[in-house]
């Protein structure tokens, strides 16, 4: 075999090796595509239209519809700015900044707040320290443990008519929800990551319609629906007034966890709380009696079948 012949046989050799690695990368690269079988109805993923603007943020199907309206395609679109989570706080949330005003007691849901305290005066109690608007609309309330411990953020989302607003909470601490509050939520379905955020949804009246529980790239974990009614007992010379709140709350995908009701008196203090199972049944009842000439509260925790089973007599 001459010297030309097998440089040539080398080169043709070579062409067929570069040839199979580029056919071997390129099947690499192809995407891999599965199938899921779903039960859900085009009604079930289309339920609720949302703008461009929140398109970038949460996640989202987006629908192309041809030239007579009929739909050609839905695609599950994840949020467009999936960057680091700080990233991504920032882009969610105004950072809050100087001048701040503090405060011993604010109410999130009536958006109001006590007295103002000087700074110097805070000391190592728990203090919120808060940024506004103006004078009297709050945009950030931080709520601190004490100085440079911070749980959580309140952010108020205001309209352009600073009457109707919208309430997130960026929780700082791996804390559960009930620290917000003890008796509207319940601990079965309750945690908190540094970085989660609880919004809420609010009636005319300041009361929570519902909470929901995500992630700061907008997976949802849990929520929270509220219901309030009134219940009178008695007769007509001598009716007596109660208040219920009922908390029901479910996993992500709608699953029911539970419920439970909260009976307030006419003062808003807290008289029993039952807990029900997802089918229903009642489990526990929890009822407060206050004294107020001994400033005491008992507790009495009672079973399904209304049996004491627990009895507590705190200072209040």
């Amino acid at each position: 075999m001459s010297r030309i012949t097998r440089l040539l046989l080398l080169i043709i050799w070579s062409f067929l090796l570069t040839e199979t690695v580029a056919k071997q990368d390129s099947k690499e690269k192809v995407n891999t595509i599965k199938y899921f079988d779903t039960n859900l109805k085009r009604k079930d993923i289309l339920g609720n239209e949302i703008s461009s603007k929140d398109a970038r943020r949460i996640n989202h199907f987006k629908v192309t519809y041809d030239a007579q309206g009929k739909v050609v395609s839905i695609e599950f679109v994840p949020p467009e700015k999936r960057r680091s989570k700080k990233i991504e706080k920032r882009e969610l949330f105004p950072k809050p900044r100087p001048p701040y005003r503090y405060f011993e007691k604010w109410d999130p849901h009536a958006r109001t707040f006590d007295e103002e305290v000087p700074e110097f005066k805070i000391g190592s109690r728990p203090f919120y320290r808060a940024t506004f608007v103006d004078d009297d609309h709050v945009r950030t309330m931080e709520f601190f443990r004490k100085q440079n411990n911070l749980l959580w953020t309140y952010f108020v989302d205001w309209d352009e008519q600073m009457k109707d607003s919208e309430l997130s909470v960026l929780f700082n601490s791996h804390l559960p929800l009930t620290a917000l509050d003890p008796h509207l939520f319940h601990p079965s379905l309750s945690e908190m990551k540094p970085g989660w955020i609880a919004q809420f949804k609010h009636n005319r009246l300041g009361r929570p319609l519902n909470t929901t529980v995500k992630d700061d790239v907008g997976n949802i974990y849990y929520f929270y629906d509220f219901i309030y009614r009134f219940k009178t007992v008695g007769d007509s010379l001598n009716p007596i007034n109660f208040k219920i709140t009922t908390s029901n709350y479910y996993r992500a995908d709608s699953t029911s966890m539970g419920k439970h009701e909260l009976t307030f008196d006419d003062n808003n203090s807290l008289l029993k709380k039952s807990f029900f199972d997802a089918r229903g049944n009642i489990t526990e009842t929890i009822e407060y009696d206050f004294d107020p000439e001994l400033n005491e509260v008992t507790i009495l925790i009672r079973d399904p079948k209304g049996s004491i089973i627990h009895r507590q007599v705190m200072g209040k």
